[in-house]
């Protein structure tokens, strides 16, 4: 309700609420092309904080870059005639000595280990898109929904900050079996 000189009216809505004279031809309705535009402008911004503050502030950055000028050097091979053995016996049990499975597992500890620390560094971005989208349900009037999404957002948050934890965990496991 708004008054209108001295009398109290009910005013219709279209009159404080449309505003589309102020527009002209197709700038009156939002295209596909503006949602889009709309709705990725906040995740880029949030993504690219991410990664400027995991490349600044990022104490352990190696390089892989060899130089170029570097000589490879070829290891020198034995025949193979004196890799063979003459003689198999025929009771001998199988040791396993672990250098294939530890090689392994430190090859990939050092593969996935830069994945997991971009994926630690833009959690936090990710999680604050996901909670202020979850706002849009408070003002549509589902609050179950909205608290539902919340809480999913701050636990993986939470769950994904402490997986370098919970991998060291699994890899000191691996390596006293």
């Amino acid at each position: 309700m708004f008054k209108k000189g001295s009398k109290a009216k009910v005013v219709p809505t279209s009159e404080y609420t449309d505003f589309s004279d102020r527009f002209a031809g197709d700038e009156k309705y939002a295209t596909l092309r503006h949602v889009v535009v709309a709705g990725s402008v906040p995740t880029i911004a949030a993504i690219t904080t991410g990664l400027f503050m995991y490349n600044n502030f990022n104490d352990s950055y190696t390089s892989t870059l060899l130089p170029v000028n570097v000589p490879v050097q070829q290891p020198i091979l034995e025949p193979v005639a004196a890799q063979i053995p003459s003689v198999i016996p025929v009771n001998a049990i199988a040791q396993p000595t672990g250098i294939i499975a530890d090689k392994s597992l430190e090859m990939l500890a050092t593969i996935l280990d830069p994945v997991v620390q971009v994926l630690v560094a833009i959690s936090f971005p990710i999680a604050s898109v996901i909670m202020v989208g979850a706002c849009f349900w408070f003002m549509i009037g589902n609050g179950e929904k909205a608290w539902s999404i919340i809480m999913n957002a701050g636990l993986g948050y939470v769950l994904i900050q402490m997986s370098p934890l919970f991998l060291d965990i699994l890899r000191t496991i691996g390596e006293a079996v």
